[in-house]
């Protein structure tokens, strides 16, 4: 913390704000020295960091009002707190004043510039009592135009249609029908509405009325009966905190598409949404996918003719509702009344807006939730629609999707198991389990790939379809993998010191884990520190990070070289790529399932037996992997597959049962 000072003034800051010390034991200190007990409360409030930060996210600066003792004296002082940063908080700057002084100086603005040479300001007054509102209105009417309202429910309504002209509020705590405190509690979360400086007037000298205000968001209190000096001291230092109306513009509309921004959006929306409630409403959401390639490709001066094309697209098939910029590369419309969403017609008019705009190929995938439950927060009815956006966000066939149920559901469930990896890491819930192979001419064992499951502490099993696909989506996989990958190593050492049989067991690796710095050192120093031979286990990369052959094929042999053995993986599934078997240094080559189904087709039958020659021809062993039924083994075995996994001789198993079975084997 760095603290400044006037030379020669007495502000009763100790000393101690200018040693080396924490900003919270200094405010302490300054507190306990030299306020009052009476305001000790509100200025620890008003002082503490996480507090003032959520109060500066909203608010430009804070003052808080306080009394000080001062040579056996009390004088007013105020703190005000003003944040460095439009949009994230850099620093902070907190400063003291003498409130007297202040006021003296306001005095002195004032005779230097004469009110009539700037225009009127405009102020609402919420204040119950008819005496204290002329009073006020008498006292500020020569400098500001006057709104009023009676109570907080008829303010609020006031302050939603005047809230660009408004340049503060006056606010009186105790009211019926809507006092200050709900009046703040229902303006907190609305940027626009809480965009205008609120300052709380009372008669009450409870210190725990004023910290729950400003905990609500007021940015000064005025204690009654009022004081005609201070009041306009703090108004105008109030007002000169208050933003421009090419700032409120900024935080209102997006500069790029001239849309609403996201924070205007809310506010308008349930603006829209209460006055039309007997109405239908819907959500469209899109997304451009892979808006940073677009800036890549074509520079970032096309990525924002993009979005001022879609934003003007958007705006011209949106009848009665609103469209707004969302995010970077996000738009939201909400649409009132009855209107066709059918996916026919949404999808037909992607397809228009795709090929009209400024760049070919542009894929942007859209959610929708029609009829959207009202009685919902906004903020769940727009989830709903991102929802379903994010269902289709990595297919290839469909561009839009319309919200239900399940996909909430789903939703719900994939955030939980986000949310409970990390201890199911520490607690070891995800388990390996093996899925034995089995040389073709002995019918033994011959080694495993190892499979991974979830098993929750509660004894819950959690399918491998539903956690792997979703880690890796979001990374997760490759702390999985490698998670997999020492346990396996764990239990292939634990096997060797009881001096029983020891058999590779394969770990497959995602497509994700390969592209990490230092993959091949991490996973070798694994092994080493396992004191396992690389041969038992060995590394299986799928056929989908086999085509990228060019980018790994450095880091296959590298692997290589440090003594891991590979296996590729659903070979067949997808494209399969020549150049793969030929650059790559595989030892081993997994036919998939996709191909053994087709056993028994003479087509088929010719394809599988020229894989299999190929494969020995390159010298690999071959595996095929998903066999169920006899027939299959029998070709399998006349074409000389080397391996068989599946179905037919042996389901996953646990840890236990696959040992078991070892054993049961080694004495047969």
């Amino acid at each position: 913390m760095q603290s400044f000072r006037y030379s020669g003034k007495a502000l009763g800051i100790k000393e101690a704000l200018c040693q080396q010390t924490s900003y919270e034991q200094a405010m302490e200190e300054y507190i306990d020295t030299n306020v009052i007990s009476e305001d000790q409360g509100k200025l620890r409030f008003a002082q503490s960091l996480s507090k003032l930060c959520d109060q500066l996210k909203v608010l430009p600066q804070v003052t808080v009002h306080y009394r000080a003792r001062v040579n056996g004296e009390i004088h007013y002082y105020y703190m005000k707190c003003a944040r460095v940063g439009k949009e994230e908080i850099e620093n902070l700057v907190i400063a003291f004043s003498n409130e007297d002084t202040d006021v003296k100086r306001n005095e002195l603005e004032s005779m230097i510039i004469p009110s009539s040479v700037s225009a009127k300001r405009k102020i609402l007054v919420v204040e119950d009592n008819e005496l204290n509102r002329e009073i006020l209105t008498e006292l500020l009417s020569e400098k500001f135009d006057i709104l009023t309202a009676e109570n907080g429910e008829i303010g609020l309504k006031m302050l939603s249609e005047h809230y660009r002209e408004l340049s503060a509020v006056l606010l009186d705590v105790y009211m019926p029908v809507c006092d200050g405190f709900e009046f703040l509690e229902r303006i907190k979360d609305d940027v626009m509405l809480s965009s205008v400086p609120v300052i709380v007037t009372t008669g009450s000298n409870r210190p725990e009325d004023e910290e729950h205000c400003l905990e609500l968001g007021a940015v000064d209190f005025i204690s009654k009966p009022y004081k005609p000096k201070v009041v306009k001291a703090r108004l105008n230092s109030v007002i000169k905190l208050r933003e421009s109306a090419a700032a409120l513009s900024a935080i209102e509309y997006d500069e790029l598409t001239g849309l609403y921004t996201r924070q205007a959006f809310y506010h308008h929306a349930k603006t829209l949404i209460n006055f039309r409630s007997d109405k239908k409403f819907h959500v469209l959401v899109a997304d451009i996918h892979n808006f940073k390639l677009v800036n890549s490709i074509y520079g970032e001066k096309m990525g924002d003719q993009v979005l001022k094309y879609l934003a003007k697209v958007f705006s011209g098939h949106i009848g009665d509702g609103l469209v707004a910029r969302y995010g970077s590369d996000q738009f939201i419309c909400l649409v009132c009344g009855d209107v066709d969403l059918s996916l026919d017609l949404v999808e037909q008019r992607v397809r228009k807006i795709t090929k009209e705009a400024p760049i070919p190929n542009l894929v942007i995938k859209y959610g929708m939730y029609q009829n959207a439950d009202i009685s919902q927060p906004l903020t769940i009815i727009c989830d709903r629609a991102f929802t379903a956006m994010k269902s289709i966000q990595y297919s290839y066939e469909r561009n839009v999707a319309t919200y239900d149920g399940s996909m909430s559901q789903k939703h719900i469930r994939e955030m939980m198991m986000e949310n409970e990896f990390e201890s199911a890491i520490e607690r070891e819930e995800f388990v390996i389990w093996y899925q034995p192979k089995y040389d073709v001419k002995t019918e033994r064992i011959e080694g495993a790939e190892a499979l991974v499951r979830w098993k929750k502490s509660d004894g819950t099993m959690i399918s491998p379809g539903e956690f792997i696909p979703l880690f890796e989506r979001n990374g997760l996989i490759v702390r999985l993998d490698e998670y997999v990958f020492r346990k396996v190593c764990q239990i292939q050492r634990e096997r060797m010191e009881r001096g029983e049989r020891v058999l590779p067991v394969s770990v497959n690796l995602s497509r994700a884990t390969l592209h990490h710095e230092g993959i091949v050192e991490r996973y070798a120093q694994i092994v080493y520190d396992s004191q396992v031979p690389f041969e038992a286990v060995p590394i299986e990369l799928t056929e989908t990070a086999a085509l990228y052959s060019i980018q790994i094929q450095g880091l296959t042999e590298k692997m290589v070289d440090v003594g891991f053995l590979l296996h590729m993986d659903d070979f067949g599934s997808g494209y399969s790529s020549m150049t793969s078997l030929n650059v790559l240094p595989f030892r081993v080559l997994k036919l998939d399932k996709a191909l053994i189904d087709f056993i028994g087709n003479s087509r088929g039958d010719q394809v599988i037996q020229h894989t299999i020659a190929l494969a020995h021809g390159l010298g690999m062993k071959v595996l095929a992997e998903g066999v169920e039924v006899k027939e299959q083994v029998e070709f399998l075995r006349t074409m000389e597959c080397d391996e068989i996994q599946g179905f037919y001789y042996a389901r996953p198993l646990p840890l236990e049962v696959f040992s078991q079975l070892l054993d049961e084997e080694q004495k047969a």
